[in-house]
């Protein structure tokens, strides 16, 4: 019974949003669970302890190939990007980022912003699946774009933070803003069951975002740990 009304609660809401009706109050946890149930299933999502997936950046109307590894239990990731002045790798191994810049053999350490850049990537993992200890809070609710929305703002270990806003009516994240930028998200496509965002196009506010454009995602590929470790 008590599953049977969560549901026509949220039908409700979808209707109302649907209809033009500002969207009923919600706790950040519910507006979150409801994203997560939208897109598979919280116990979908946090059956995900790896994902990879391959994409491009369009810069300067050229494609810029790039690959993606992540792990979780600890947070990992590597990305490898292919500029024109060679390929950027950067990794994070749970404790500690690195890089080795284009045109560049040897792998050094990163520190600062650098570093924690890596890591926060590493951190958020898969879209709304955030590490342990990610605080969530309800910073409001509008209209932008047609849609209307509940905003989320993310807060990682790390200190940094950024602020979704997610649909009301759909449940999916559509544009996101962090210091110093703003992102657009949409073509969500089903990858084993799972709804994933396959473009992002962020930048500066009021100026032309880059777009990223993923390519193919897979979920829970078997991942060699010492892909995320720096390259003695």
């Amino acid at each position: 019974m008590r599953v049977l009304l969560a549901g026509c609660v949220v039908a409700l809401l979808g209707l109302a949003s649907a209809l033009g009706q500002a969207p009923a109050p919600m706790t950040a946890s519910q507006v979150v669970a409801n994203s997560l149930q939208a897109r598979g299933g919280a116990a979908r999502f946090a059956a995900i302890h790896s994902l990879s997936f391959v994409a491009h950046l369009e810069l300067g109307g050229k494609p810029a190939p790039l690959r993606v590894w992540l792990a979780s239990r600890p947070f990992r990731i590597r990305i490898e990007l292919t500029l024109p002045a060679g390929k950027l790798v950067q990794g994070y191994d749970g404790a500690r980022a690195w890089q080795i810049a284009p045109g560049q053999t040897r792998a050094e350490p990163l520190t600062g912003l650098g570093a924690k850049q890596v890591q926060d990537q590493a951190l958020n993992f898969v879209d709304l699946l955030t590490a342990a200890n990610t605080r969530t809070e309800l910073l409001g609710q509008g209209t932008l774009d047609g849609h209307h929305y509940y905003k989320v703002g993310f807060t990682l270990p790390t200190g940094d933070g950024f602020v979704q806003f997610i649909d009301a009516h759909t449940w999916l994240a559509f544009h996101e803003e962090y210091p110093g930028g703003v992102e657009e998200i949409s073509d969500y496509r089903p990858v084993q069951g799972l709804l994933f965002p396959f473009r992002y196009v962020s930048g500066p506010p009021g100026q032309p975002g880059t777009p990223l454009l993923r390519e193919a995602i897979v979920i829970n590929p078997p991942l060699d740990p010492k892909l995320f470790v720096r390259p003695q």
